[in-house]
């Protein structure tokens, strides 16, 4: 399926949109271990939700969203974990302002 492309992407989002908002994730505590523990939570929401699922087929002709699969310095970021060059990127950023990326997160987050 085309859109686990995606899922890298969507859970750097749905990590970073948590943090930017200044909202701790269910169980979230400090350390690496915590870290990958909320990074397995926030992709088997991802994956184990139809809803979700939806949301995210309907992001994959997004121009903001395509932007952003296509920045080699985005995806190295994803890649690494680098969460302060994702949230350093504006355009990154900005995507956490579109309404399907928010109600993803919402629904991660429920």
């Amino acid at each position: 399926m085309r859109c686990t492309r995606f899922v890298p992407l969507l859970l750097a989002l749905s990590l970073c949109g948590t943090a930017h908002a200044g909202t701790p994730a269910a169980g979230e505590t400090t350390g690496q271990g915590s870290v990958k523990a909320q990074v397995q939570g926030v992709q088997e929401k991802l994956m184990g939700d139809n809803e979700i699922m939806a949301l995210i087929l309907s992001l994959q002709n997004d121009p903001d969203m395509q932007a952003l699969l296509n920045d080699p310095a985005v995806l190295n970021a994803v890649s690494a974990g680098d969460i302060n060059a994702l949230t350093g990127n504006p355009r990154f950023m900005e995507l956490l302002n579109n309404p399907k990326v928010r109600e993803i997160q919402k629904r991660v987050n429920q």
